[in-house]
């Protein structure tokens, strides 16, 4: 078992209490793990698929034991965009919103938590990385998202249920705010003037007529104010963070990764703030660069250019 200190990645430095039960240090696990695991009364699964009437995917079946969240419960929207008279989505959940999505989860201070996602589309990873990503900003260090999703689960003869459950409140308290995993507008101010961090597009750049990065949509996009990206950014895509193996998809190797964003101009020896429309796309390049590659003072803009665009009088690349 873990002690002590156990992982430093980034500015983020991650600790440990000699838990009951500890996700590895990558925060990453498998079906193995999670298969010997399962049933731990200090684990809580938790389902980040959408789950409605049209798309039932928990309601069909999940891995057993595990509960559902919906966007609503880790996410927040914030502001107003005037084109749509919907506030602006992607921004982190209030801590009393949070606080309350952990103890009904079940989650007490102690408890190890496993996110995660489809796993059966290039993207799917981001799901479980943005609800890890919101955990780890407040405070709760000890969670994983499950590699590969409820694909990779399935095919791995994972049990599957439909039942429900329905935990005892958890005692889950916000002790600490990890901010140097978060990037706000200001420190995409102090990026672009001062040139002290690198910028990362996770929409990439897109194809002709269809590109954010090169603000040439034929179609309006209703989530941010303009088009094009912040100055001096690089762009890769997030499906770009994932291999395909019979129909499930995995993040890549540390190897591979660092090569793709040397490719596209990123140095991960350097600060990096990485952004997409709302901040929802990019959390799954903030979690590989976290945890994967082990970057450091590696920042995920939250609202990204939804909020960017948003401002006044802050420039863009086209």
């Amino acid at each position: 078992m873990k002690k002590g200190i156990v992982v430093l990645t980034g500015s983020l430095l991650i600790s440990s209490c000699a838990f009951a039960l500890e996700v590895p240090n990558n925060h990453i696990v498998d079906v193995a793990w999670l298969k010997s695991h399962l049933g731990d009364k200090n684990l809580v699964v938790v389902d980040v698929r959408k789950n409605t009437k049209k798309h039932p995917n928990y309601t069909n079946g999940h891995i057993k034991g595990a509960v559902h969240w919906g966007s609503r419960d880790f996410r927040e929207g914030r502001y107003c965009n005037p084109k749509t008279q919907k506030p602006i989505p992607g921004y982190i959940a209030a801590p009393k919103t949070f606080e309350a999505t952990m103890q009904k989860s079940g989650v007490n201070q102690d408890t190890a938590i496993v996110f995660y996602s489809g796993g059966n589309k290039a993207k799917d990873f981001r799901d479980g990385s943005l609800a890890a990503f919101t955990a780890i900003y407040y405070g709760h260090d000890n969670v994983a998202i499950l590699d590969g999703g409820f694909a990779g689960w399935s095919k791995n003869g994972g049990e599957v249920s439909k039942d429900v459950p329905t935990p005892a409140k958890g005692n889950f308290k916000i002790k600490k705010f990890n901010q140097d995993i978060l990037a706000v507008a200001e420190d995409v101010d102090e990026g672009v003037t001062l040139g002290n961090y690198q910028f990362l597009d996770a929409n990439g750049e897109g194809k002709p007529g269809k590109s954010h990065y090169h603000a040439d949509m034929k179609k309006e996009d209703k989530r941010r104010m303009k088009e094009g990206h912040i100055p001096g950014a690089k762009a890769l895509k997030t499906t770009e963070y994932v291999v395909e193996k019979d129909g499930v998809f995995y993040l890549d190797t540390k190897e591979n990764l660092e090569a793709k964003l040397k490719k596209v101009g990123i140095d991960t020896t350097k600060p990096l703030i990485t952004y997409c429309n709302t901040g929802h796309l990019a959390a799954g390049n903030w979690f590989a660069q976290q945890f994967v590659i082990g970057m450091k003072n590696n920042k995920l803009y939250s609202g990204s250019m939804a909020d960017y665009t948003a401002l006044p009088n802050r420039p863009l690349d086209k």
